[in-house]
């Protein structure tokens, strides 16, 4: 692309190339706004909604004997709620002053673009997180039933993604790519890394089809394919605890309403800035989390140790 240059500071060509700087430090930071299901979100609704259906029981399937033959089964009860949510804008905008524009235009232009980016990010999968890190199923590490009772050393093990995942299949939660996917803060790596006798682990430069492998990937242990999200939110408790959220396929929801949307504002004056002294770099976008499948999805609270 052409270096952009002070002629074209007021043309569709300044705005065009900001929108691609935020997104290009905006979409590499998405870990849980882009494991979300998402529905598609019609142009002019407010509200969009989930089917989620009960799971028939295989007793319900009965066996044709002689003496009922061409007989029609007894009906089986089936169930299904609807999982609706309404969307929030989020935006950002911040100020850049004339002489900063004047002294390197793109530098500085850039480097809002990327921070605007990367605060978006943070600040969507924190919404997303908000959600999704408060369902039901919970395992806690060192043997506990409550996150009061972790201390530092209830570390994460692969004993516990291995349970983890032995319950998803218990509840028959559908796979990812026929795994299931666990998003870990990086002090849980850590120990999961330094455990002795985790020896199922596999380097993802080891994968067979490496080109599969998730964004921030770093491996796979005991069935499940392992992310480190740099930006999950911890608890406060006795001690700080750090969750880990194993899922299934569609157990959780992200409906975009709108799109991320990027702005520059004109070097013109105006009532507010008679002297035109000020640039506005800013962004918006409209979207909903919702928990979708609650036996799709379990989050792993454990310490961990400190570094």
């Amino acid at each position: 692309m052409a270096a952009v240059t002070r002629n074209d500071l007021n043309s569709g060509v300044l705005q065009t190339w900001l929108s691609r700087q935020v997104l290009k430090n905006f979409e590499p930071n998405l870990y849980f706004y882009k494991a979300g299901k998402k529905p598609d979100t019609p142009s002019g609704y407010n509200t969009i909604g989930w089917a989620k259906f009960t799971q028939i029981a295989d007793t319900s399937v009965t066996a044709g004997t002689t003496s009922n033959d061409g007989v029609t089964p007894d009906d089986t009860a089936f169930n299904a709620t609807v999982i609706t949510a309404t969307p929030v804008q989020y935006r950002i905008v911040v100020t850049l002053s004339d002489m900063l524009i004047e002294l390197n235009v793109i530098n500085f232009l850039t480097g809002a673009a990327m921070e605007v980016g990367m605060a978006m990010a943070r600040k969507i999968d924190k919404v997303v997180q908000t959600t999704i890190m408060a369902g039901t199923n919970v395992i806690y590490g060192g043997g506990n039933s409550a996150r009061t009772q972790l201390d530092a050393t209830d570390v994460m093990t692969a004993s516990l993604l291995n349970k983890a995942s032995a319950k998803l299949e218990n509840w028959y939660a559908p796979k990812i790519d026929g795994f299931y996917v666990a998003f870990i803060h990086a002090y849980q790596l850590y120990d999961l890394r330094n455990e002795s006798g985790a020896g199922n682990w596999l380097e993802v430069n080891k994968y067979a089809r490496p080109e599969q492998i998730f964004k921030g990937e770093i491996g796979m242990l005991n069935g499940i394919r392992v992310i480190l999200a740099p930006f999950i939110q911890t608890f406060a408790s006795t001690v700080t605890v750090y969750p880990a959220l194993v899922v299934g396929a569609g157990a959780y929801g992200v409906a975009e309403f709108q799109t991320l949307r990027s702005y520059v504002t004109a070097a013109v004056s105006s009532d507010s800035d008679p002297l035109a002294q000020r640039r506005k770099v800013g962004s918006k976008i409209a979207f909903a989390a919702k928990r979708l499948q609650e036996n799709a999805m379990i989050r792993i609270e454990t310490g961990a140790t400190a570094i």
